[in-house]
C-alpha cells in the first residue's frame, strides 16, 4: 500500500504529499529502504522527473533539523551517493547525455548536497560527497555547465564547514590525490570562471604552510608554482586574477583564455558600463575557448551585485571586426535577443584599442570558430553552430532570500593558519613587483579581470539550468582541447589532463574568501584591483633595464626556436594522426552503412516476394471460392427451371382437361330440349 501511495504522489508530482506520507509511515530504516528501492527503479527506467520529486521531498523534510539528523543516522547519505553515482553514469552515456530532465535532476542533487553539507556529517561521508563532486567536475564528457556547478557546490560546502571539519578534509588522502588533477585542469580548462573555482578549491584544501611544497608537485614550471603561492586568502580575487593571467599568457598563442581591456560596450543602442568599484578602472572582456563564450561583467544599479553577460557561440548569428577612428570594434549579432537591465537587443558592440586587433581577431576566430576576412571596413562572418550547450546568455548574480547566508571572510582560514604576517609580506613579493613593473612598461598583451562576487549568490542558477539545451553527442571542442594538452606538455614539461565544459552560479563562494574568522559579516559588494598586464616584450625590457628577477629568464616565458620546432612537429604529428583516425572512422562507418543497406535491400526484397506470393495465394483462393459459388448457383438455376417447366406442363394439362370438360357439357346442352334442359338444370 505504501508503494502504491508513493507512486501516486510521483505521478501527480506532489512533493508535499509525499512528505506527509513519509511522516505518516515513519522515518525509519524500513521506510528509507523502500524509498531507496523506488528511486533505484525509477533511475533504471530513466524517469528522472519522478526522482526529482523524491529529492524535493527530502529537501522539505531536511528543513527540520531533527528529521535531517534522523535521515542521516539511518544512512541517507550513502543512498544519496549511490543515486548520484547512477546519475553521473547516465550523464556520460550516449543515450541520456544532455537530457533536460537529467540535467535538472543533477541540479537538484547539487542543492541537496548543500543541505547535507550543513548536517554535521562525519568526515568520511563528507570526503565521499566532495570526491563525487570533484570527479564530475573533472569529467570531460560531462556538459560544461554541470562541471562548473559541481566545483562551485564543492567550494560552497567547504565554505559552510567548521574549521575542525575543514582540517579533517584537508588531511584526507583521497582529497590530496584529487588535487593534482584539479591543478592540471586549471592549465587547460579554457574558461576563466572555471579556473577561478578550481584555484579556489586548491587554496581551500591546502594549508598555507604546505602550499609551496604542493604547488611544486602540481606545476612543473617553477614560475607558475611561485605565482600560485603568491595568492593571498585575504585578497583571493585580485591575486588569483594575476596568477591566472600569468598562466594563460604563459601559453602564448596556445592559451585557452584571452582577456582584453574594453573601452565601451553597447547592447543595441544602450551603453553598458563596467562595474562600479574603487579598485576597478578597466572594463575586462574574457574570450573563453573551453566554454565557447565571450563574457564580461557590468554594473547593475538596481542589483546588489554585478550583472554578467555571456555571448555563447551557438547563439551567435555572425560577428565582424572593424577599425573606426583608431579603435577596433567587435560587433556580435545574436540569433535571439538578450535581456539585461530591462534592455532587449540582438547586437552587442565592444570597442577596444587597435593595439589588440590581431589578438582580438585570433580570439574571436577561436571562440566562434570562423575567420574574419576583412580587418579594415569589417568583414562579417557567419559563426559556426556549436554542438555543446552552455548556460544562459545573460544574468545578474542575485542572492535569493530563501538561501542561507554564507560568510565573507577576508583573513586567515585553515588553509592559511600559520600567521597573518605571511600575508603582509606577500604584498611586496617579487612576483607582484614584476607585475607592477610590467604595468608601467609598454603593454602588448592585455590580461583579464574577473570581478568578485558575493559568495551567497545563486539567483542566476535556476535561470541558466532552465535554459540549458541538450548537447548532441558530438564534441567539436575535444580535439582542440587535446591539442592544447599536447602543446602544454611540451611547454610546461609535464602531462596535464584536459578538462572542459559549463553551469549556473549558486550561493557558493566562487570568488574565494577562504577563511572563517569573521562569521556574521554582512556581505557587501565585492571589489577587486585593476589587473596589471603581462607582456613578453615589456617583461624583457624590465628585466634587461632594471635587473628585476634575474632568474626569470626569457626561456621560461618564451619558447626558443628548437622548442618551437618541437611544438610544430608535435602539432603536425597530432594533426596527421587525427586525420588518419577520422578517415579510418569515416571509411568504417561508410562500409557499415553500405553493408547495412545491402542487407536491408535483401531483407526488403525477400519480404516483398513473400508478400506477393501470399497475395497470389489469396487471389487464387478467392477465385476458387467464386467458381464454386457460380457452379452452385448454376445448379440451383437448373433445378428452378425444371420446377418451372413442370409447373407449366401441369398447368397446360389441367387447362386442356378443363377445356374438354366445358366443351362436352356445352354440346350436351345444345342437344337437349327445353323440358330436358329444365330437368338437367335441376339435376346439376
Amino acid at each position: 500500500m505504501f508503494e502504491l501511495q508513493m507512486d501516486d504522489c510521483l505521478l501527480r508530482g506532489d512533493s508535499s504529499r509525499l512528505v506527509s506520507l513519509l511522516h505518516y509511515e515513519g522515518l525509519n530504516s524500513s521506510t528509507l529502504t523502500r524509498l531507496h528501492h523506488l528511486v533505484t527503479k525509477e533511475l533504471h527506467s530513466s524517469r528522472f522527473c519522478r526522482v526529482l520529486i523524491v529529492l524535493k521531498s527530502l529537501s522539505i523534510l531536511s528543513e527540520n533539523n531533527d528529521d535531517l539528523q534522523t535521515l542521516v543516522s539511518l544512512g541517507l547519505t550513502a543512498k544519496v551517493m549511490l543515486w548520484f553515482k547512477a546519475v553521473h553514469d547516465l550523464l556520460t552515456s550516449d543515450l541520456q547525455k544532455g537530457s533536460a530532465p537529467l540535467l535538472s535532476l543533477t541540479e537538484e542533487f547539487f542543492n541537496y548536497f548543500l543541505v547535507l553539507g550543513r548536517a554535521s556529517l562525519p568526515a568520511g561521508q563528507l570526503c565521499v560527497l566532495l570526491l563525487h563532486l570533484a570527479h564530475l567536475c573533472l569529467g570531460a564528457e560531462v556538459p560544461f555547465p554541470l562541471r562548473l556547478e559541481a566545483i562551485r557546490t564543492f567550494n560552497s560546502i567547504l565554505e559552510s564547514l567548521s574549521r575542525q571539519q575543514r582540517r579533517l578534509i584537508q588531511n584526507d588522502q583521497n582529497q590530496t590525490q584529487i588535487l593534482s588533477q584539479v591543478a592540471a585542469a586549471v592549465l587547460t580548462v579554457g574558461d576563466y570562471e572555471m579556473q577561478v573555482s578550481l584555484s579556489e578549491a586548491l587554496c581551500r584544501l591546502t594549508p598555507r604552510r604546505e602550499r609551496e611544497q604542493r604547488a611544486n608537485q602540481w606545476f612543473s614550471c617553477s614560475d607558475i608554482s611561485s605565482a600560485f603561492c603568491d595568492i593571498r586568502d585575504a585578497d583571493f580575487e585580485v591575486d588569483c586574477r594575476r596568477f591566472l593571467n600569468f598562466v594563460n599568457c604563459y601559453h602564448g598563442d596556445q592559451r585557452r583564455v584571452y582577456t582584453f581591456p574594453c573601452l565601451q560596450v553597447f547592447l543595441g543602442s544602450t551603453q553598458l558600463f563596467r562595474p562600479k568599484d574603487d579598485k576597478l578602472d578597466v572594463f575586462w572582456i574574457d574570450f573563453n575557448l573551453g566554454s565557447g563564450c565571450v563574457s564580461f561583467f557590468i554594473d547593475d544599479p538596481q542589483g546588489f551585485l554585478w550583472g554578467s553577460i555571456h555571448l555563447l557561440k551557438e547563439d551567435v548569428d555572425y560577428y565582424d571586426l572593424q577599425v573606426r577612428h583608431n579603435e577596433t570594434v567587435l560587433r556580435v549579432r545574436l540569433i535571439n535577443p538578450i535581456m539585461q537591465l530591462n534592455i532587449r537587443g540582438h547586437m552587442v558592440e565592444l570597442t577596444f584599442n587597435t593595439e589588440h586587433h590581431r589578438e582580438l581577431e585570433e580570439a574571436a576566430r577561436r571562440v566562434f570558430k570562423k575567420e574574419v576576412s576583412s580587418t579594415g571596413a569589417g568583414g562579417a562572418v557567419q559563426a559556426s553552430p556549436s554542438e555543446d550547450k552552455h548556460m544562459g546568455r545573460s544574468y545578474s548574480r542575485k542572492k535569493p532570500p530563501s538561501k542561507s547566508q554564507l560568510k565573507i571572510l577576508p583573513l586567515s582560514s585553515p588553509s592559511s593558519e600559520d600567521d597573518s604576517s605571511s600575508l603582509k609580506a606577500a604584498a611586496t613579493n617579487q612576483t607582484e613587483i614584476l607585475f607592477d613593473r610590467i604595468q608601467n612598461s609598454t603593454p602588448k598583451f592585455s590580461s583579464s579581470f574577473l570581478p568578485q562576487f558575493d559568495p551567497t549568490d545563486s539567483d542566476v542558477s535556476e535561470a541558466h539550468l532552465s535554459n540549458l539545451k541538450r548537447p548532441p553527442s558530438g564534441d567539436p571542442q575535444g580535439a582542440e582541447l587535446q591539442i592544447t594538452q599536447d602543446l602544454t606538455e611540451v611547454l610546461v614539461g609535464r602531462s596535464s589532463p584536459s578538462k572542459k565544459e559549463g553551469l549556473r552560479k549558486r550561493e557558493a563562494a566562487d570568488s574565494g574568501y577562504l577563511s572563517d574568522q569573521m562569521e556574521g559579516v554582512t556581505p557587501h559588494k565585492r571589489k577587486a584591483e585593476p589587473q596589471q598586464t603581462w607582456v613578453e616584450q615589456a617583461a624583457e625590457e624590465v628585466l634587461h633595464s632594471d635587473g628585476v628577477w634575474p632568474n626569470l629568464t626569457r626561456e621560461k616565458a618564451e619558447p626558443e626556436s628548437h622548442l618551437t620546432s618541437d611544438i610544430t612537429s608535435t602539432f603536425k604529428s597530432f594533426k596527421t594522426q587525427l586525420e588518419q583516425r577520422f578517415i579510418g572512422c569515416w571509411q568504417k562507418v561508410q562500409a557499415e552503412v553500405l553493408g547495412s543497406l545491402k542487407d536491408c535491400q535483401q531483407h526488403v526484397s525477400s519480404l516483398l516476394t513473400a508478400v506477393h506470393q501470399h497475395r497470389l495465394l489469396l487471389l487464387q483462393q478467392f477465385e476458387n471460392s467464386i467458381m464454386d459459388q457460380l457452379k452452385q448457383l448454376e445448379e440451383n438455376s437448373i433445378n428452378l427451371n425444371t420446377i418451372n417447366s413442370q409447373i407449366l406442363t401441369f398447368f397446360h394439362s389441367e387447362m386442356e382437361h378443363l377445356t374438354t370438360f366445358c366443351e362436352e357439357h356445352l354440346k350436351k346442352l345444345k342437344t337437349l330440349e327445353p323440358d330436358q334442359l329444365k330437368t338437367y338444370s335441376s339435376n346439376h
